[in-house]
């Protein structure tokens, strides 16, 4: 592996750790039980909102900056926020965090926060596709996987120069969708271990 993808994949793996802890912190509020028993308020929704929309700004932040571009795990919160609480909640996180990024600009800002905001969106038609249940760890992992190569795909076909693009894309495609695929994975499991407890108590 290319020293510099291994960096890139070391650094956002450590970041990404941090954004599940904060995402397990979101899972013991009232607001995000009331979530998952399926009791979507305006409340709950715009708390979750807010709190997985500053995750993906967070997201960003803490990204790591190569060929002009910011390789980081922000597609994740919205993923995240879609997949458990549905398109308002997920679309509601990604505009947050895609029209941040949009103001931060560089070639791949357009696109960058285009994917975030359909990361959310994608995600919530999803839960209501499976009838407004969480997928399950694997359905999350594929989805974040081929959410990441949304992305990419994004970014060739709107960065300029082209050239450029595909130098960004050759070198944080591989470690973005490590990242976040890794993301997704851990938290899967962890709403997938709540709702197993949540089962047994009822």
């Amino acid at each position: 592996m290319d020293p510099l993808n291994f960096t890139i994949i070391n650094d956002l793996v450590a970041k990404v750790c941090v954004v599940i802890v904060l995402a397990y912190l979101v899972t013991r509020l009232k607001s995000f039980q009331e979530v998952l028993d399926g009791k979507l308020t305006i409340k709950n929704q715009l708390i979750l909102i807010l709190i997985f929309g500053a995750i993906g700004i967070y997201s960003t932040y803490s990204g790591f900056s190569v060929a002009g571009a910011i390789a980081n795990t922000r597609d994740l919160a919205p993923m995240i926020a879609g997949l458990v609480g549905g398109p308002i909640v997920g679309l509601g996180a990604g505009l947050i965090a895609g029209l941040h990024r949009l103001t931060l600009g560089g070639i791949t800002a357009v696109p960058c926060a285009i994917s975030t905001i359909l990361a959310g969106l994608i995600a919530g038609a999803i839960y209501l596709t499976n009838h407004r249940r969480f997928i399950g760890i694997w359905g999350a992992v594929i989805f974040a996987i081929l959410m990441e190569t949304l992305h990419m795909i994004m970014i060739l076909l709107l960065a300029t120069p082209f050239s450029k693009a595909v130098e960004v894309v050759t070198t944080i495609y591989l470690p973005m969708v490590i990242a976040n695929a890794i993301g997704m994975f851990i938290f899967a499991y962890i709403i997938t271990e709540i709702l197993k407890a949540r089962k047994k108590t009822e």
